[in-house]
């Protein structure tokens, strides 16, 4: 069992946990020392996510949850209190891509994308943050957005608009409660191979699009899972209790610029 205990006793919430980085978030919170509930719309994959982790010693309880349903999320944060007495850590992952072009977009897929990735992580820290006023907790709301907050790509325009509104939603997050002792951040993945899109059969669109993307990225590899929950942790952690308001990018260096430009 790890030792490095930071986080302990502390209670965390992470959407989308149970599968890819939020996976990858909450196996690394509950080794960090973190009591987690790992919420998620796919109630199966949650359970078997939060039984893998208690069979290695860790605290970890499941909770399906479709976080852009309003009843849902209060359900959610509900059960933590009555459960668990607070929230300290509200981790917003939840999310879904998109590749299809703006001529092309239905509007109920623009409006999908929207509900899960932007009003989700609204409706979950809104409901997190009371809690953490009412009860005095000096809490820490991590937003998970991605590079495509800053830079624009073709055929993503709804998942590109709803995680630049993550990143400004985070700023005014940090603004508002931060006389409450609360800070809120962003946490940017590049190119990140999880274990599933490893094993999994790439089509040949997605290996052009990451032979692409590789070529803009200084330190010439993908990101792992680990890469994003160190950032994850270090936000969530005593050691960033000045920090809020931010964006870390965690991308090889890709955000930087772009290295096919030069003289």
């Amino acid at each position: 069992m790890n030792t490095n205990v930071e986080l302990t006793g502390k209670i965390a919430i992470v959407t989308g946990g149970a599968s890819g980085i939020g996976h990858a978030i909450s196996t690394g919170l509950a080794k960090d020392g973190a009591l987690v509930v790992v919420a998620d719309i796919n109630e199966k994959f949650a359970k078997t996510t939060a039984s893998e982790l208690e069979a290695q010693g860790l605290r970890a309880t499941a909770f399906q949850v479709d976080v852009s349903n309003s009843t849902q999320v209060a359900r959610l944060v509900r059960y933590t209190i009555q459960t668990f007495g607070k929230v300290d850590i509200l981790v917003n992952n939840a999310g879904i891509g998109q590749s299809k072009p703006i001529l092309e977009m239905l509007t109920t897929e623009w409006d999908h994308i929207m509900a899960v990735n932007l009003k989700g992580a609204f409706l979950c820290a809104q409901s997190v943050a009371q809690e953490m006023v009412t009860y005095g907790t000096n809490g820490r709301i991590i937003n998970i957005v991605s590079t495509a907050a800053q830079n624009a790509r073709v055929s993503a325009a709804a998942y590109c608009a709803s995680k630049a509104g993550l990143l400004q939603f985070t700023r005014v997050l940090a603004l508002e409660l931060g006389p409450h002792g609360i800070t809120a951040n962003a946490v940017g993945p590049g190119l990140t191979l999880t274990e599933s899109s490893a094993r999994s059969q790439l089509s040949r669109s997605s290996k052009t699009y990451q032979r692409a993307f590789l070529k803009e990225v200084p330190l010439t590899r993908p990101g792992s899972p680990s890469d994003i929950v160190q950032a994850v942790i270090f936000l969530a952690s005593e050691r960033a209790n000045y920090i809020t308001g931010q964006v870390l990018y965690v991308d090889g260096g890709y955000s930087a610029g772009k290295l096919s430009v030069h003289d």
